[in-house]
């Protein structure tokens, strides 16, 4: 169920492919063209609500709850319905007033993915564990719910959420559509289920962390409530592309995998000084070089050759004659070249042998699964424990919507020329309690940790409410057992945090 929520960034990062590409010609792996298949329209635009009752125990201690399944029809242009929006809530069953309890509005990204990933692997209150014939369902001791309710949203075309039959939903897949949509899904729910009054979070990870800062500047443009606070988790938000700045937001990157690797003299220190000590170099000695180009002198460059290396592991001489630039593939092809692996690229750990990396980029990616054999084993979880049959296959990815995304003229265009942080900042003026947590892989090539912190410091949100985490773990940290662990007990913290700024 794994990587699958930021493939637009893989697409459009990925610069010259045919050089990079071991076969001009190779093959689309299965899960890909199972992505690629054309939706199952719904015959008719339902509006069911499934509700059932459950216990998991969490954080130590058995908690009961109620799951509930909501079916939205989605209004087109003429106010009829194009699509049936799904989502999966689940309400802990304990006392006190439920305005004080938040409400963790959670989807991933893609464009395309389904909110499967944090559903059932993060923060829901069961969980998929092992793979293939091992895989099965636990109580997830990681779960949010002990502190919080939770709704996992299916944005239009993912999931269980498809068009109804002879309508156009594609007003839906584009920036502004889609943010528009998921915030008619979350107002519709608190209005449904009386949580007008409870603090509400918005929580994205990679795509969606896009879709959620377009969510606040959809609600502000609307004069909707806004969130009490935002989870922000392998941003994908803009304003860290082009000459310089990529180079630079990639090195401290770089740098974890080759630390991770034994690819560089570790010197005792850890991956996160290790990390910190090459984002150091990056703001500094690198940037300056990079910014003077060909005028910088040749012994110069020699010697930021020199101090890349030592940091990332890749020979002087290849960086040098790259005129000190690497792009992704420069670096995962060259790292382990003398052991013929090349490394993944949404997590940099994961290795294959170059001589059997046979799919097209960015396909070919080790660490990509592009969430092969998942749609099954949600959809036994849906039908068998929460009682809700979707009325076609689950699509825990659609490439067919990714590959004809709208980029919306109104953010930019393209998703190169996307800046997402401003509308962070803008919320957060509108509304001085939102909090915000941002977090991030230190292995995670495709979205540097680094990037996603240089656009919100550089578009001037708020330090002192901006909560910053790092972890040793590839663009889904929950995948890594510890780096559910920990993100779960930062994200408690969060929201213990928030919950008292609303007592207040």
């Amino acid at each position: 169920m794994r990587h699958f929520s930021v493939i637009a960034a893989m697409l459009l990062a990925t610069t010259s492919i045919a050089t990079h590409a071991q076969d001009g010609d190779a093959p689309m792996s299965p899960a890909f063209l199972r992505a690629m298949e054309p939706m199952v329209s719904r015959e008719s635009a339902t509006s069911r609500v499934v509700v059932t009752d459950h216990s998991a125990k969490i954080a130590g201690r058995k908690l009961a709850y109620k799951a509930i399944v909501t079916e939205l029809p989605m209004p087109g242009p003429d106010g009829a319905p194009v699509a049936v929006a799904v989502s999966y809530a689940y309400v802990a069953q304990v006392k006190g007033d439920p305005a004080t309890r938040p409400i963790l509005f959670v989807f991933n990204g893609g464009p395309g993915a389904s909110s499967s990933p944090l559903h059932m692997q993060a923060l829901g209150p069961r969980r998929m564990v092992g793979k293939g014939d091992a895989a099965h369902l636990e109580d997830n001791p990681h779960s949010m719910l002990d502190i919080a309710d939770l709704v996992f949203i299916d944005p239009v075309g993912t999931g269980a959420s498809m068009p109804v039959k002879n309508r156009d939903a594609t007003g839906y897949w584009g920036v502004g559509g889609d943010a528009r949509g998921v915030s008619v899904m979350i107002e519709a729910w608190v209005q449904a289920n009386g949580r007008t009054a409870s603090p509400r979070v918005l929580v994205g990870e990679s795509y969606g962390t896009s879709r959620a800062l377009a969510i606040l500047n959809e609600d502000m443009k609307a004069k909707k409530p806004l969130p009490a606070g935002v989870v922000l988790l392998s941003l994908a938000i803009g304003d860290a592309d082009g000459p310089v700045l990529s180079e630079a937001m990639h090195l401290p990157t770089f740098a974890a995998v080759a630390w991770y690797h034994d690819s560089i003299d570790r010197g005792g220190r850890t991956v996160a000084q290790h990390y910190a000590e090459a984002l150091s170099f990056a703001q500094t000695e690198y940037a300056s070089a990079l910014m003077r180009g060909p005028s910088l002198p040749e012994a110069q460059r020699r010697q930021v050759a020199e101090r890349m290396s030592a940091l990332i592991g890749i020979p002087a001489a290849t960086i040098d004659a790259k005129n000190l630039r690497l792009d992704n593939y420069d670096f995962m092809l060259n790292l382990l070249a003398e052991k013929g692996l090349r490394t993944g690229q949404l997590d940099g750990r994961a290795t294959r042998a170059i001589a059997e990396s046979n799919l097209r980029p960015p396909f070919d990616d080790p660490s990509m699964s592009l969430g092969s054999g998942t749609s099954a084993g949600i959809e036994s979880y849906l039908k068998d424990e929460l009682r809700y049959a979707p009325p076609s296959a689950y699509r825990s990815l659609n490439l067919g919507i990714n590959f004809k995304w709208d980029w919306d003229k109104e953010y930019g265009g393209s998703y190169r020329a996307m800046s997402f942080a401003p509308y962070l900042k803008a919320a957060m003026e509108a509304r001085p309690g939102l909090i915000v947590f941002a977090g991030g892989g230190f292995y995670d090539i495709t979205t540097p940790v680094y990037a996603g912190q240089f656009a919100l410091e550089q578009a001037g949100v708020p330090v002192n409410r901006v909560t910053y985490a790092h972890y040793a773990a590839g663009h889904s940290v929950f995948e890594d057992e510890k780096g559910l662990a920990d993100l779960s007990a930062d994200l408690h913290r969060f929201v213990l945090k928030l919950r008292s700024q609303q007592s207040k």
